[in-house]
């Protein structure tokens, strides 16, 4: 049955699950169908359906626009912007002959292998791409950014997928410092002028302090069921996961050592060395963390500051006027 489509229903989860039954289960359903018979990408364009589900969760409507104007109008003249990350149904590959692979086949297309030995991509991210000054002082206009993920819930099976939206403060050190770091720094340095990749679970959007405001499965069975939503449950803030896990990413000994300094937490002596010394010293890191209870949102704050301070330093203008508190 239909949710009556009126503004009536907005900001209930009934209404947003028939949105995502009506412009998401349906569609992949269609297209995963039409996709085995043309073998064209069984993926469709889900920006736009992103923005729908925000407006439907929060309440707040659009500004009629697409890749241009404003996401959505907030209460007193304020607005938000709205960015989706789609990671499911991405193509992938044989890891015994390389062929490609699309996420409905089970086995390689190639007749003359046909392993089951496949590769299940899912490095789909947010995209932010300031051209210019302009534009890098447009990106703190909007109070917040909401960020829409979809996911499988398990790569390896790809059946349920679940749909989140993060709110993060436009204003908040995680946000601003990065963004500036990858306008002059990054960027600046790149001849090809790529928009900054903010991949999700990384030390990055840790530090943006995320607060999950909805999240729904969608069942294999197409049904869907709701466990986060906005007035029926609280925002959840989306912490950094076990230090020790991060030894990998571009997480620098400098900013582990700063962190560590800030906490008055003195490391012993590693005989460990290079990437080893790094988990070595996010370990102990997360040890203290646990013993002494450090609260998520002052730790984001504290590998922002550790992670950026030097990186913009030379950037003093814009610091002060988005990030006061460095």
């Amino acid at each position: 049955m239909k949710t009556c489509r009126t503004t009536v229903g907005t900001g209930t989860p009934a209404f947003a699950a028939s949105l995502l039954d009506d412009l998401y289960v349906t569609l992949r359903r269609d297209i995963n169908e039409w996709a085995s018979v043309t073998h064209q990408t069984p993926q469709p364009r889900m920006g736009y359906v992103g923005q729908h589900l925000v407006s439907v969760v929060t309440g707040y409507p659009g500004g009629r626009s697409g890749a241009r104007g404003d996401d959505l109008k907030l209460p007193a003249g304020k607005v938000a912007e709205i960015k989706c990350c789609y990671r499911v149904d991405q193509l992938g590959k044989c890891k015994k002959c390389g062929a490609a692979v699309a996420s409905i086949e089970t086995i390689c297309p190639n007749d003359q292998c046909k392993s089951v030995d496949l590769v299940r991509n899912d490095d789909s991210k947010w995209l932010l791409s300031p051209k210019d000054e302009k534009e890098l002082h447009e990106l703190f206009i909007p109070k917040c950014y909401y960020l829409v993920l979809f996911e499988f819930v398990d790569l390896k099976k790809s059946d349920e997928i679940a749909v989140c939206i993060f709110q993060v403060d436009t204003l908040c050190l995680g946000f601003t410092l990065c963004m500036i770091d990858y306008y002059f720094n990054i960027r600046a340095k790149s001849a090809s002028k790529a928009p900054f990749n903010l991949w999700p679970w990384s030390p990055k959007f840790y530090m943006m302090k995320p607060l999950l405001i909805y999240k729904s499965i969608i069942k294999a069975d197409d049904t869907i069921r709701t466990e986060i939503f906005p007035g029926i449950n609280p925002p959840v803030l989306i912490g950094f996961g076990n230090l020790e896990t991060y030894s990998r990413t571009d997480m620098p000994e400098t900013a582990i050592d700063a962190v560590a300094a800030v906490r008055n937490v003195t490391f012993p002596k590693f005989t460990a060395t290079n990437s080893k010394l790094l988990h070595a010293k996010l370990s102990f890191l997360q040890v203290q963390r646990m013993v002494q209870k450090w609260d998520d949102a002052s730790l984001a704050d504290d590998f922002a500051r550790a992670n950026f301070r030097s990186k913009v330093s030379a950037n003093q203008t814009w610091t002060a006027q988005y990030a006061p508190s460095l």
